[in-house]
């Protein structure tokens, strides 16, 4: 495919998958506010796609099995069966030219390739980071991240942005660690964050429980990659940070519980949390009454 002549698929666009799809997504991260991913789930007939050039580092996750090939940088994969769990993953730049013979339903998650290796910026040996092709593979972690992340958009995001960046975070690591050309050397990080630091995050949280947190906004905060913050938050906390913010969040409801004039859809909004019924799920599995009992106690 010559650069010029080159269909971009890049994720990052909405209904990007339309140009190349006969069907629109059935799920799809667009208007989700997630960051440097981007997740949609597909059923659709037996077609051939436009000759593409994907934009960010991608994975394909059948769901169904199928009978289709496809040609990737020039060479070409002839049609074969895909079973339900095989993947594929492609680096960005990647030409790719697929076809499929029966109906099928499969995932795309599609990774930023600078924040992919940023995620471990502070923590590798910094060499050039290229992701090889892998053609009808299994693996069971990226499966499982893909099927956390299907589960999320099902459930219009309660766990929120930091909850998917992790999972993201995860993702990332897994294919810098499985799926390059030179896996990257991380470096070990003991003895968690300097107090200083960790009172910095901390409070921030604090400031702003009402709204969507991501872990990249938090880690900048003390100037480290996502990945390092993390492991450093949870060897201070014991806890990520996503459990984290929902620890405070819930400490703050409490609070304001006691105050009778705040009603619990005022106080689950304050709090961050996208609906009521979620706050009350998350309060009862943490303090163990739903608000309005913890409410009648006082």
């Amino acid at each position: 495919m010559s650069s010029e002549k080159a269909l971009i698929l890049d994720f990052a666009q909405t209904e990007a998958m339309k140009s190349i799809l006969p069907n629109p997504a059935i799920l799809s991260s667009h208007g989700a506010n997630w960051e440097g991913i981007h997740v949609e789930y597909h059923r659709q007939p037996a077609n051939e796609c436009p000759e593409h050039r994907l934009q960010q580092h991608t994975i394909g996750m059948i769901l169904s099995a199928t009978i289709g090939g496809a040609v990737v940088n020039g060479k070409h994969y002839g049609s074969e069966r895909w079973e339900a769990e095989q993947i594929f993953v492609a680096a960005a730049g990647t030409d790719y030219h697929p076809y499929a013979v029966e109906d099928h339903e499969f995932m795309a998650i599609a990774l930023d390739p600078i924040q992919c290796d940023n995620t471990v910026h502070e923590s590798t040996n910094g060499n050039l980071i290229e992701i090889i092709l892998h053609w009808q593979t299994r693996d069971p972690l990226i499966f499982g991240i893909g099927w956390a992340l299907k589960t999320e958009l099902e459930s219009g995001g309660l766990n929120g942005t930091l909850y998917v960046d992790a999972l993201k975070n995860a993702l990332s690591l897994h294919l810098l660690h499985h799926y390059c050309t030179q896996k990257p050397k991380l470096r070990e990080f003991e003895g968690g964050l300097d107090p200083s630091k960790l009172q910095i995050v901390i409070d921030y949280i604090n400031d702003y429980l009402y709204r969507e947190l991501y872990l990249a906004e938090l880690a900048k905060l003390v100037h480290m990659s996502p990945y390092y913050f993390s492991r450093l938050f949870k060897q201070s906390t014991g806890i990520t940070p996503h459990q984290y913010l929902t620890k405070c969040r819930i400490e703050k409801a409490k609070l304001l519980l006691k105050q009778p004039e705040f009603s619990i859809a005022y106080i689950s909004q304050q709090v961050g949390f996208k609906d009521q019924s979620h706050f009350s799920q998350t309060f009862r599995k943490i303090v163990g009454l739903n608000p309005k009992k913890y409410r009648d106690q006082f």
